[in-house]
């Protein structure tokens, strides 16, 4: 049977739901306060009102926390929208990721790259979380785009994917110049006339 303070105890902690968003939300707020690096598991089960079992229980480090947090804030506005054509499905999530990264949340990939060098379980954190599935889906988009017949069949979609993506992480860790519009929608359209279907570049080139 259940005493009074059992019950008391149990009404004061987060239901599971509860507890998962208040840990991401404290990951997050901690992370951009004190950086990747000083913080703490403990820090965030204190700011999120959990034991850290209850974080080692969902994530094995800080990284994956850290990396689920962004995720959850980032990750649905920097999908492949819907389009009749899967070649603008990539132009449209070139450019919402790269509001993203023009955003707060930009800073923090940019730390989160920095400190992944030295930090094995965020770089496989960012790996796994982050890039693989992020070029799994681009894989998928890019597909389309060929069954549909806007691209070539001979492509290597991993030289694909890093031509149209590389430059974007580049300009965001090096600081060469603004991760604007007009910059994606450039890179976009090089890599789109390199990767097209002949007929299709010999035709775009007559319209001009």
């Amino acid at each position: 049977m259940s005493t009074a303070s059992e019950a008391v105890s149990r009404r004061g902690r987060p239901r599971s739901d509860e507890a998962h968003q208040a840990i991401l939300k404290a990951a997050l707020e901690e992370v951009f306060a004190v950086g990747f690096r000083a913080l703490g598991i403990d820090v965030i089960a204190a700011k999120a009102g959990v034991g850290k079992a209850t974080i080692y229980r969902r994530w094995p480090n800080k990284a994956a926390v850290v990396m689920d947090a962004f995720l959850a804030e980032v990750g649905p506005g920097t999908g492949f929208p819907r389009a009749p054509r899967a070649v603008d499905r990539i132009r449209m999530q070139m450019e919402a990721q790269s509001k993203a990264f023009r955003s707060k949340y930009g800073v923090l990939i940019k730390s989160l790259l920095g400190e992944a060098q030295f930090d094995p379980e965020l770089a496989e954190a960012f790996r796994e979380r982050w890039i693989m599935p992020r070029r799994r889906m681009a894989r998928e988009v890019l597909e389309e785009a060929i069954q549909q017949g806007d691209l070539r069949e001979d492509i290597d979609f991993d030289a694909a994917i890093d031509m149209l993506y590389a430059p974007i992480y580049y300009r965001l860790q090096i600081g060469t110049g603004p991760i604007s519009e007009q910059y994606v929608r450039g890179i976009f359209e090089q890599v789109m006339s390199g990767l097209g279907r002949k007929e299709k570049t010999a035709t775009a080139r007559l319209k001009r």
